[in-house]
């Protein structure tokens, strides 16, 4: 950073880099542990403790599908013996990792790309905090993040210099990636996407072809084969109305989401179409353009948008602050100032972020039993407790986003219908006949005489709770404000 700084280059890059790192940490120290987590657990588990590969689910009671495509089952197996061996600790460490992994990824593209390091650092700075939809801990949508990053890296690097021999590093990288999420197709896209600039750009475009080629025959490096890519179909073309972050912004908005976060998406597209319209250059347009509408299809998939601007926006404020920084009279009142001043301020930030990333326990997990200002979901931590405090095993026919804290904690005692495993595990005519149940649709009964529970575990504020509590043959055995429990007027007590 010798070029944007004056006295103290060492000290002054050390310091702007820990205040950007703590910021990160800062903003990204989420502790309410993500339902997905106990999934990955849970197969863990049965892939350790068993030596085999399950094939067939072993959690649910209702019909499931075979074999059972479960596309996070290397975050499983990679998760169970980290956590059993480190608990919440090391996962939080492995999100902290992945993170300021990719955003350092999206830094050094910006930095090879020509951006100066004030520049490229302000662009992480301006996207990091829509960042924090994709690290709630611990997700296994860190794994996609982080290699998407990496394929733009290098990527953007061969683009450049016109030397192709490290893009081959991806190959490995997509069988990893391929494993651990199925977010793996937006690398896919990305290389994909700079073979179509090539040609567009009259630029050779052989060896992006071939990596394509090369990495679609790597993702059959998997425990399903071909079966997995008809689950992705699948999986990619299907609604779900019960996740907030497969909403579309329209959808977010008109539901109630942060309006700010909504309009700071807006506002990094219309830097994004500056950008394009005064670089002109293809390829990171195309991959910008593309992002862009997946963004604004599905929230979730805003992550990819935000690494690209990370990466090339840096170009729009770069070329400006050079010449800010060359100007006479700021640099005047700068030395004025004194840039220790500026730095002692700088030092404050990093310990005062520094303190509030502490006080939130960043490395543990919290089990919130009610909604929080913060986030939405809970645990039905009482009615679990009352489970196990009266020994009682069974069927559970519960709340969607409980289910796999469920197959984690009370697995193999009881069984669930249905939890957040979703379209790897369920039918899609099981799927409607639950969300019928679910949102008390006129046959909402046929769930429960179909595929009769031991127990149903609710949101104890939900139409469904209420008409529960008139139904013949049912009896609530306990509730809270969050959640209520009922069994059957003789409730199983052995194991099924």
């Amino acid at each position: 950073m010798a070029e944007e700084t004056d006295p103290g280059n060492l000290l002054v890059r050390t310091v702007l880099a820990a205040l950007l790192v703590t910021t990160v940490l800062y903003r990204l120290g989420s502790t309410v542990a993500d339902a997905d987590l106990w999934g990955y657990l849970a197969f863990g588990r049965v892939f350790w403790e068993n030596g085999r590969f399950p094939y067939d689910d072993p959690f649910s009671f209702v019909p499931t599908l075979h074999p059972w495509v479960y596309h996070e089952w290397l975050t499983g197996v990679v998760f169970y013996p980290l956590y059993q061996a480190t608990g919440a600790p090391g996962l939080q460490s492995l999100k902290y990792a992945c993170v300021l992994g990719t955003l350092g990824l999206a830094y050094a593209t910006a930095r090879k790309r020509g951006s100066t390091a004030i520049a490229a650092a302000f662009g992480v700075f301006l996207v990091h905090n829509l960042f924090r939809m994709g690290y709630s801990p611990v997700r296994a949508q860190v794994f996609t993040y982080l290699f998407f990053a990496l394929s733009l890296y290098l990527l953007e690097s061969a683009r450049l210099s016109r030397r192709y021999g490290r893009l081959w590093w991806l190959l490995p990288v997509m069988v990893l990636w391929c494993n651990l999420h199925g977010g793996f197709p937006g690398g896919l896209g990305l290389v994909f996407l700079y073979g179509l600039g090539a040609v567009l750009s009259r630029q050779p475009a052989r060896p992006y072809w071939l990596l394509f080629s090369l990495c679609g025959l790597a993702t059959l490096i998997n425990p399903y084969g071909l079966k997995y890519w008809t689950y992705l179909y699948q999986a990619i073309t299907m609604p779900r109305p019960m996740i907030s972050e497969w909403a579309s912004v329209p959808q977010a908005y008109l539901s109630g989401a942060n309006p700010v976060s909504l309009f700071y998406f807006l506002l990094l597209l219309a830097f994004a179409a500056i950008w394009c319209f005064r670089t002109r250059e293809i390829t990171p347009a195309l991959a910008l353009a593309l992002t862009a509408y997946l963004g604004w299809r599905h929230l979730r998939h805003q992550l990819f948008f935000l690494i690209l601007c990370a990466a090339f926006l840096p170009g729009l404020w770069s070329a400006y602050l050079e010449d800010l920084r060359s100007r006479p009279g700021l640099k005047t009142r700068y030395q004025r100032l004194g840039w220790k001043i500026a730095l002692a301020a700088a030092v404050l930030v990093v310990v005062l972020n520094t303190h509030n990333f502490l006080k939130l326990s960043p490395f543990s997990f919290r089990l919130p039993t009610m909604p929080l200002a913060e986030s939405p979901f809970y645990y039905p931590l009482g009615a679990i407790d009352y489970l196990q405090a009266h020994n009682l095993s069974g069927k559970i026919l519960t709340f969607f986003d409980w289910g796999e804290y469920l197959i984690w904690d009370l697995s193999p005692r009881c069984r669930v219908a249905l939890d957040g495993r979703f379209e790897t595990v369920y039918p899609p005519e099981v799927v409607q006949e639950y969300l019928d149940f679910i949102y008390a649709a006129p046959n909402w009964r046929g769930f429960l005489q179909k595929y009769p529970p031991d127990f149903i575990l609710i949101d104890s504020r939900t139409q469904t709770c209420r008409q529960l509590r008139k139904e013949p043959g049912w009896r609530q055995l306990y509730d809270d404000a969050g959640c209520a429990l009922f069994g059957k007027e003789q409730p199983a007590t052995s194991n099924q």
